[in-house]
């Protein structure tokens, strides 16, 4: 008599992968992470909404309930940056009362944020998307901060508060009689053009062999604070 084999017990079918479902705020995050890879490595207008969509795992319907245009995207970066960057400036200037010892702080930190976060330093301040050129809604807010209006927290904007924080350290230095010019709004303008140009000129030109960047950016400081500073107090 013929031996019957064993029957083989059917396998299990492979269980799928589960998609992890992840909350609001984690997933507006991992959008921007993408969106902001994808406008660096294609571009900003060779990037579409679907695109980031596919690229984050996620609908378009989806996207669009977080986000509602690129530049609703390039904003959110923006902000984010820029709310990343007041703590660190905070940090970075606390319990300091020197006027120039904080002015020396603040740049450092903003200089050293920047090098340190090149794809949103990038995206933040070197995109000319039409619909980020808010001139007349920023200058309206540095007038209201000026004038020490109270702004609700809808209107406020991350940008314009770093600024803020920047034109106090310089009036910290004019009111102590250390500048050679007393135009605060000026000096704040000038200082934040040299910190953008040292920044700027790193992230985007790597290869050139820049002095290291710590070396760098005292000797930058320094000689900033050269020609902004008085020999003697007033």
């Amino acid at each position: 008599m013929a031996t019957r084999r064993p029957l083989s017990t059917p396998k299990k079918p492979a269980a799928a992968p589960v998609r992890r479902r992840i909350g609001a705020e984690a997933r507006r995050t991992q959008i921007l992470s993408v969106a902001e890879e994808l406008f660096l490595r294609e571009g900003i207008g060779q990037t579409s909404m679907r695109g980031i969509a596919s690229a984050a795992g996620v609908t378009a319907t989806l996207l669009y309930k977080h986000f509602a245009s690129k530049d609703d995207l390039l904003k959110a970066i923006a902000e984010s940056f820029f709310r990343e960057l007041g703590v660190s400036l905070d940090e970075a200037v606390h319990g300091l009362s020197d006027p120039v010892a904080r002015a020396k702080a603040f740049m450092r930190a903003y200089v050293t944020f920047g090098i340190n976060n090149p794809r949103a330093y990038n995206l933040t301040f070197m995109t000319a998307l039409p619909g980020l050129r808010r001139g007349e809604e920023m200058k309206r807010f540095r007038e209201k901060l000026r004038r020490g209006e109270t702004i609700p927290p809808a209107e406020l904007l991350q940008g314009m508060l770093c600024f803020a924080r920047l034109e106090t350290a310089v009036a910290d230095l004019v009111k102590a009689g250390l500048t050679r010019n007393r135009d605060i709004a000026a000096l704040s303008e000038i200082v934040w053009s040299l910190g953008h140009g040292l920044v700027s000129l790193v992230i985007t030109h790597d290869d050139f062999g820049f002095t290291p960047a710590p070396k760098l950016i005292e000797l930058s400081i320094d000689t900033m604070l050269n020609g902004l500073i008085r020999r003697e107090p007033q």
